[in-house]
């Protein structure tokens, strides 16, 4: 059986039309020309975005490695100093191979930390600068020039290059004239 209902206008194919003018084909051209560059354009700022983000995350991941240890060096400092303290005082009379052995330790130590990146900062004989000293006291003097460094009060020390604890300084101040 055939179908005989006849076939709707909606349903036929289009009906070609005159062909488009030479300046609808050019208009058309243009317009997709102007869209290309517009959506490379926006390729172009996208892969330019990517990379920064790329480059910014490796510069973090870097900086993160690099100071991961920072916390637990910190709380190590205070250690330090104490086992200067007490190579410093050590008691007359101990048997020296004894102590020699404990000032071993006390430079394997510090080596230890100062392949995590410690430093320690320079300061007698330094300008004052606060950056990296804390003034906790002042010695008159005519001996150096205003703000430099006479004493180091507390060593400090650099991770790489952040600051990790500033020098305890005294700083020297030029005398007061007499009248």
């Amino acid at each position: 059986m055939t179908d005989s209902r006849s076939s709707s206008a909606a349903d036929a194919p289009p009906q070609p039309g005159p062909p488009p003018t030479r300046e609808q084909l050019e208009a058309e051209l243009e317009a997709t020309r102007q869209e290309l560059q517009a959506t490379f354009a926006k390729y172009q700022r996208l892969a330019a975005d990517f990379e920064n983000h790329r480059r910014r995350t490796r510069q973090e991941l870097a900086e993160r490695t690099q100071y991961a240890n920072e916390e637990l060096l910190r709380k190590l400092l205070p250690l330090l100093d104490n086992f200067k303290r007490a190579l410093e005082h050590a008691p007359q009379g101990i048997d020296p191979q004894w102590f020699e052995g404990i000032k071993l330790i006390a430079r394997q130590f510090e080596a230890t930390l100062e392949a995590q990146g410690l430093s320690p900062i320079p300061a007698v004989g330094e300008k004052f600068d606060p950056a990296q000293h804390e003034a906790i006291a002042q010695e008159e003097t005519d001996e150096l020039e205003e703000g430099t460094v006479v004493e180091e009060l507390q060593p400090g020390y650099r991770l790489h290059q952040k600051v990790l604890r500033p020098t305890l300084v005294k700083v020297a101040h030029p005398r007061a004239l007499n009248q």
